[in-house]
């Protein structure tokens, strides 16, 4: 009897325990809905577009319900983020680096897994993911394939500090990759390189001024890295007309391409990020490792359009392919000035 009352208690002990462990990070939790924050008017539109698009895809897929929050018009983003952790949702992805620090914060507080763009080195493990971007290896096979479109010798590259400061570090980082992909061509090659925004904001009419200035001075390629201001750049290309082009990050800026403006573009895809990070709150494995945007899942991948010469297109694909096998290694640039030293030939390889 004795026994049999023991081995009761235990069972009873073993549930309890089963039941506790569920929904916490090492056993997974199931995953009804999601938030979805994100700059809806005052970033690059395809930014938002294109990640809004694979979330309004979980529904039919994923059996997951998705809000979304606009959070461009509010000063408060703290109170955005902590409101949305007690929605009972069971992730939130926070769609912009700007949002970072404040969806942390507010994950420690809610306990809800939260998904933000940037490095976070102190965020807690399990609970805040964070989104990485192999930025310098997207700017290299862009950088080649300029190289061997132009049939000048004179690149320009604009970065627009417009956003936070790993935005800007992510944009110095592509420009080194460009630079390092475009010499990779021809050694000789020449580059204008300017950042625009120096107290975090641009506008569209600063970034066409410094366009046309680089145009005037020889550039045959521009290189727009940043948000919305990258219009700019556009207009300004367009205004010179003739060979010179554009390339730019993340949209495929459509009306522009029926111009033939626009050479290439450096596409970011988060279809199959975002669904890992749900299938991981799921599995109990969420933020274990960071979420990286690479050429080898094609969360990184370039855009080719009826300027892009097959030979140079494919050439870029070759490189993308050493770089995936570590057998090609692209400088690391944070910053403008380690991207000034490389165009000088002092920034070290990393």
């Amino acid at each position: 009897m004795a026994r049999a009352r023991w081995l009761a208690l235990a069972l009873v002990a073993a549930l309890v325990i089963g039941v506790a462990g569920c929904g916490s990070g090492e056993t997974g939790r199931d995953v009804r809905k999601i938030a979805f924050v994100a700059p809806f008017r005052d970033n690059e539109p395809d930014w938002t577009l294109q990640s809004r698009e694979v979330v309004a895809e979980f529904p039919r897929h994923l059996h997951v319900r998705v809000d979304t929050v606009d959070a461009s018009q509010t000063s408060d983003l703290r109170g955005v983020f902590e409101q949305v952790g007690h929605e009972g949702d069971q992730l939130v992805i926070a769609h912009d680096s700007r949002y970072a620090e404040a969806a942390e914060a507010a994950a420690k507080q809610s306990r809800v897994p939260t998904l933000v763009w940037g490095e976070r080195p102190n965020a807690p493990r399990g609970l805040v993911g964070q989104i990485h971007v192999d930025d310098k290896a997207g700017g290299y096979i862009a950088g080649l394939v300029a190289a061997k479109a132009a049939y000048t010798r004179r690149l320009g590259i604009i970065v627009i500090a417009d956003g936070s400061a790993w935005d800007t570090a992510t944009w110095n980082r592509m420009a080194g990759g460009f630079i390092a992909g475009a010499r990779s061509i021809d050694p000789s090659e020449r580059f204008y390189y300017t950042q625009v925004g120096e107290h975090g904001s641009a506008t569209a009419q600063e970034v066409y001024d410094t366009a046309i200035s680089l145009q005037k001075r020889g550039a045959q390629m521009i290189f727009a890295l940043g948000g919305a201001a990258t219009v700019g750049a556009l207009r300004a290309v367009e205004k010179i007309q003739g060979e010179d082009q554009y390339i730019g990050v993340i949209g495929d800026k459509a009306e522009f391409n029926k111009e033939n403006y626009v050479l290439e573009s450096i596409m970011y895809d988060t279809r199959a990020l975002f669904r890992r990070a749900v299938q991981d709150v799921r599995d109990g494995r969420f933020a274990q490792a960071p979420y990286a945007l690479t050429l080898r899942n094609r969360g990184l991948w370039l855009l080719r359009t009826g300027r892009t010469p097959s030979d140079a297109y494919e050439a870029g694909l070759a490189a993308g392919r050493q770089i995936d096998r570590g057998r090609l290694q692209v400088p690391v640039t944070a910053t403008r000035e380690a991207v000034r030293a490389l165009i000088t030939g002092q920034a070290p390889e990393g």
